[in-house]
């Protein structure tokens, strides 16, 4: 059986539109078996295990909901991953939406390299969750605060009253712990970050880790819930006991010649430009 190429979409995107025939295309004509799917937030990791015998590659075509969506079903089977985008933001895809022939003929010929990202394991009970950029406990719609307890590889690491905890890789630096005054980590970095959600403290910060760091956060006495990478949900009740850490990996192909991280940091989030666009 020949090797195989899939290409994982957004919703919205036609599957039998130009962008996905013309990916489509080459890489048959180089030989390669093509396999499509739609993914939506509300799948599980696992729906595609019975189709990824063969595959050398997964395609993810929309934005960075898709890609971290593709992460976790791609990181188990160990199988690369190309991101284009074709979505708002695009932060963890190199390649837009109508340069894709290009960058599937370099990645055929070799011209390419394997960038690693860590993925999050994230325990409640009996149940196991993977996130490429966060996971996060919290209040979910409740108005009052939660309290939770925090340890780190069995250490007491705080107790405090806030909306919840995040604990995000450095590929997730830059979405949701950055909107929360988190740090941003380069995503060769091996660490993690952890930091409470609006906690009612003026001293709580967030604090980087080693990545082989297992992060505990238990709920004494209040009802939370589990998001991981704003696609997983569980509820936790009382007393429940999330364990956190690195888990699985997921690795991104990547060209050289195209936009570095610090070049996305401009681009996407203004980092590092003028208030203004003069030279003054």
């Amino acid at each position: 059986m020949a090797e195989a190429v899939g290409i994982v979409c957004h919703p919205r995107i036609d599957i039998g539109g130009p962008p996905v025939m013309e990916a489509r295309r080459r890489l048959e004509q180089r030989g390669f078996r093509v396999w499509t799917y739609c993914a939506t937030a509300e799948e599980r990791p696992g729906a595609l295990v019975d189709t990824l015998d063969g595959t050398r590659l997964i395609v993810s075509i929309g934005g960075d909901g898709t890609l971290l969506w593709t992460a976790q079903q791609a990181a188990a089977a160990h199988i690369p991953v190309l991101g284009i985008n074709a979505g708002r933001l695009g932060f963890l895809t190199q390649v837009q939406l109508g340069e894709e022939g290009q960058a599937l003929d370099r990645w055929a010929a070799g011209d390419f390299t394997l960038q690693r990202r860590a993925l999050l394991e994230a325990r409640a009970g009996d149940r196991v969750f993977h996130a490429l950029n966060d996971a996060v406990v919290h209040k979910g719609l409740e108005i009052n605060l939660i309290r939770i307890e925090v340890s780190v590889d069995g250490q007491p690491a705080g107790r405090f009253d806030a909306d919840g905890v995040i604990v995000s890789t450095p590929t997730g630096s830059t979405g949701y712990g950055l909107s929360l005054g988190g740090p941003i980590l380069h995503p060769d970095v091996r660490a993690l970050v952890y930091m409470p959600l609006n906690p009612h403290s003026l001293f709580n910060r967030p604090i980087v880790l080693p990545e082989r760091s297992r992060i505990g956060i238990r709920l004494p006495k209040d009802a939370a819930i589990l998001t991981c990478d704003g696609q997983q949900n569980a509820q936790l009740q009382p007393g429940a006991e999330v364990q956190v850490g690195s888990g699985l990996q997921v690795e991104l192909v990547q060209f050289d010649g195209g936009r570095n991280f610090f070049d996305l940091l401009r681009r996407k989030l203004r980092w590092g430009l003028p208030l203004t666009d003069g030279d003054d």
